[in-house]
């Protein structure tokens, strides 16, 4: 699976999913505005200034759904303290984003997992090293395990709005 394949799924799913697993994740698109942040200033993407973010909204108006689980542990990393600030944009794109933190339950723990689910039939496995270094991308065939901890890590995640608001009211945006 090259980068080709990849851009042709998000171009013609129409269900989209991510489950992210990881503390930290060090993706070179993201040096600058990790640095902002760091920094203090909160600078929120919008569709209008964020390409991938036009992306999610104009798929979306066309019909596709997005969606995300992200596993959080606590305490939280400044990354995921950053990520979940960011998302703001992404569920103003019309990207549905639900939040778990891994103590909610026991199902939770082991999953380690990072991937994107594409019309739940195309599973791709995102690789990272142990610093959350993006290392590349392998296609899984394992549909019925893969189905299944998107499904455990949606019953047990709560959207992001609420998530925010009951437990992180200092990252809203």
């Amino acid at each position: 699976m090259d980068a080709t394949d990849i851009d042709h799924l998000f171009s013609h799913a129409t269900d989209l999913f991510r489950l992210e697993t990881l503390p930290v994740y060090a993706v070179d698109e993201e040096i600058e505005d990790l640095a902002a942040w760091r920094a203090g200033h909160r600078i929120l993407a919008t569709p209008e200034n964020d390409a991938w973010l036009q992306n999610i909204r104009t798929t979306t108006a066309a019909g596709a759904r997005w969606s995300r689980a992200r596993i959080l542990d606590y305490p939280l990393t400044e990354y995921s303290e950053f990520e979940l600030y960011g998302y703001q944009g992404n569920a103003r794109a019309g990207e549905r984003i639900y939040i778990a933190d891994r103590t909610w339950a026991e199902e939770l723990a082991d999953l380690h997992d990072d991937v994107w689910i594409f019309d739940h039939t195309v599973i791709v496995r995102m690789i990272y090293d142990d610093d959350g270094r993006f290392l590349g991308v392998e296609q899984s065939q394992d549909l019925t395990r893969f189905n299944a901890l998107r499904s455990t890590a949606l019953r047990h995640a709560m959207p992001l709005a609420e998530f925010l608001t009951a437990y992180e009211p200092r990252l809203v945006a």
